[in-house]
């Protein structure tokens, strides 16, 4: 993935906020055009920043699986199936002239697709191509680290919120993080002293203050580039993500 960076963490500890503040900061910058992808089940990324996907990549495997099984044998409908693929994963791309946005959504049957989510996962990275950056918003936990959705991830930002399982959350991205992938930690809702004892090896990459006007636009369900510029989480952000560029 093109300067992908991936926000983990464990749940609630504020990894769709930083995302939406980071792609701010980056198209600020003039890193554009950026990709934003929501891979968290639950979604919320949308909403951050004021946009609706028409559809989740995880709808379109349904549909893809469906047509694979009414294919049968059919290699011409096989065939044909895969050629469309890149016009189904369009329907679910949200595309502006600084960003984008796909959200991966969820499986609504139980079963292994193993080969579809492969397919699904190569047609996806010839779009993440077009990008100057990706942000790519977790799922709560490790779970995607397991089934290598991050594959191609250089960066994982894992936030800290002081607590005990955000540090045993950080402890096990360390040990599954993808080959080659920097971990770098962030302190978010939190203040520096709250900063719990990193593993050897690892520094804070930055801290991001509690916000009473970001959880405000939080809690009335506002997209989140609402706030200002010049409040504490938007400033913090924006330092962020000139230390990861420099």
């Amino acid at each position: 993935m093109p300067g992908a960076i991936a926000i983990c963490g464990k749940g609630g500890v504020g990894k769709t906020a930083l995302t939406a503040l980071l792609a701010r900061a980056a198209i600020d910058a003039g890193t554009t055009p950026v990709l934003l992808v929501d891979a968290d089940p639950v979604g919320g990324l949308g909403t951050a920043i004021g946009e609706r996907p028409a559809t989740t990549i995880g709808a379109i495997r349904e549909r893809v699986v469906a047509r694979a099984r009414a294919a049968g044998g059919d290699e011409a409908a096989r065939g044909q199936l895969a050629l469309d693929l890149d016009a189904l994963l369009l329907e679910a791309l949200v595309a502006r002239e600084r960003y984008g946005l796909i959200a991966m959504g969820r499986s609504e049957r139980p079963g292994c697709y193993c080969k579809v989510n492969a397919l699904l996962r190569d047609v996806l990275e010839t779009i993440l191509g077009g990008y100057a950056l990706v942000l790519l918003d977790a799922e709560a936990g490790i779970e995607q680290l397991n089934r290598q959705v991050t594959r191609g991830v250089g960066e994982l930002l894992v936030l800290l919120d002081g607590s005990a399982r955000s540090l045993d959350a950080l402890r096990l991205i360390v040990e599954l993080r993808p080959a080659g992938a920097r971990v770098r930690p962030v302190l978010c809702r939190a203040r520096p002293e709250e900063a719990p004892l990193l593993p050897e090896g690892l520094s804070l990459a930055g801290v991001i203050p509690e916000d009473p006007a970001l959880r405000e636009l939080d809690r009335r369900g506002r997209p989140l580039w609402e706030l200002a510029r010049e409040s504490p989480a938007s400033r913090a952000a924006a330092m962020l993500f000139a230390a990861l560029r420099g």
